[in-house]
C-alpha cells in the first residue's frame, strides 16, 4: 500500500506532467509556475521511473506527450478539477462578505426564497442580503434581479440563469366542494369566481380571459393575497405550474384548455457578474430551484 508521502509525490508528478503537456515545453511550464527547469524535469523523470515508461519526448521544438502520457491525461485533468472544486469550496471568507441587494417578485415567490435563506446564511455568514420586492426595480441601485422580462422589458444586465414556467388555473378542494369542477374554459369564465394577479392580467393570453370572465371576484398586486383567497375557497386563479409542488392545498385544473409559458431571468449588473458573493447567491438560488422542481438553464 502506498504511503501518504508517496501519494503526495505522485500527485505532484502527475500535475507536473499535465503542465508540460499543456504548455508543450518543460521550460515554459517551469517558468509560468515559478520553478526551475531541472526540478520540473526531475518530476517527469521520477514519474517515468515510477511507471517504467516514457511519458515525454523531448526535442528542440518542445516536449510532446507519448501514447502512455495521453492515456492518463484525462484522469489527471479530473484530479485537477476535483482539487479546484475543493479550493473553491473553501474560498477566503473575506471575499464573501458585505451586502448585496436582490430584487424578486413580491409575494409567494419571495416568501419561498426566504424559507431557504437560513441555509444561505449558514454557509455565507458574512454576506448580508437586502431582499427587495418593490414594484419597479431599478438595475442601477440593485445587484441582482429575478424578473419576468415580459413584465420588465427595460431592465438590462448580465443574464446568469433563466427558467420557464407554465401558467395554469388553480383552485382549492374547498372551492370545488362548494362550486364543483368547471366543465371547460367557457363554463369557468361564465359560472366561476376568478381571483387574478394584476401583472398576469397584462399578459396577452390572460387578457382574452379577463375580457370574457363574468365573475372577476378579486384583483390584486399581491400574489400572497390571491393565494390566501384561493386557498380559503374564494375562487380560481392563474399561477405558475411549479406552485403545485410547493403547496399541498392547490389543485391544478388540468383539463381546461389554457396554458401560458412565462420566462423568468436572474440578472445582475455586468461589472459584478463574476464577484464571489454573486456567484454564492446564484448557486444558492439554483439549488433552491432544483429543490422545488423548477427546470433551470444556467448561463454564467
Amino acid at each position: 500500500m502506498s504511503t501518504l508521502k508517496s501519494k503526495l509525490l505522485l500527485l505532484k508528478e502527475l500535475l507536473a506532467l499535465k503542465e508540460v503537456i499543456d504548455k508543450g515545453s518543460i521550460q515554459v511550464a517551469a517558468c509560468e509556475n515559478g520553478i526551475k527547469n531541472s526540478n520540473l524535469s526531475q518530476l517527469i523523470k521520477s514519474l517515468e521511473d515510477r511507471f517504467d515508461t516514457k511519458l515525454i519526448n523531448r526535442s528542440f521544438d518542445g516536449s510532446q506527450p507519448t501514447n502512455s502520457a495521453q492515456l492518463i491525461y484525462n484522469d489527471i485533468c479530473a484530479i485537477e478539477e476535483t482539487l479546484n472544486k475543493i479550493s473553491e469550496t473553501f474560498i477566503d471568507m473575506d471575499t464573501l462578505s458585505g451586502s448585496m441587494s436582490v430584487w424578486t417578485e413580491e409575494g409567494l415567490f419571495g416568501s419561498f426564497i426566504m424559507k431557504d435563506l437560513s441555509d444561505f446564511y449558514a454557509k455565507y455568514p458574512k454576506i448580508r442580503l437586502e431582499l427587495l420586492m418593490k414594484k419597479d426595480p431599478d438595475i442601477s441601485n440593485m445587484d441582482v434581479l429575478i424578473i419576468k422580462p415580459k413584465l420588465h422589458p427595460n431592465v438590462r444586465g448580465t443574464v446568469l440563469f433563466k427558467f420557464k414556467t407554465h401558467l395554469k388555473f388553480y383552485t382549492s378542494k374547498k372551492y370545488l366542494d362548494t362550486h364543483g369542477m368547471p366543465k371547460n374554459i367557457t363554463d369557468l369564465l361564465e359560472n366561476h369566481n376568478l381571483c387574478m394577479v394584476h401583472r398576469y392580467m397584462n399578459l396577452p393570453e390572460c387578457q382574452s380571459i379577463i375580457k370574457r370572465a363574468k365573475h372577476l371576484n378579486t384583483t390584486s398586486d399581491s400574489l400572497a393575497l390571491i393565494y390566501r383567497l384561493v386557498n380559503d375557497g374564494d375562487g380560481i386563479t392563474v399561477f405558475p405550474s411549479w406552485f403545485e409542488d410547493s403547496s399541498k392545498n392547490l389543485i391544478c385544473l388540468k383539463d381546461l384548455d389554457f396554458e401560458y409559458e412565462m420566462e423568468t431571468q436572474c440578472i445582475c449588473r455586468t461589472e459584478i457578474a463574476e464577484s464571489p458573493k454573486v456567484t454564492a447567491f446564484v448557486n444558492f438560488f439554483i439549488d433552491f430551484c432544483k429543490g422545488h422542481n423548477v427546470p433551470i438553464d444556467i448561463y454564467y
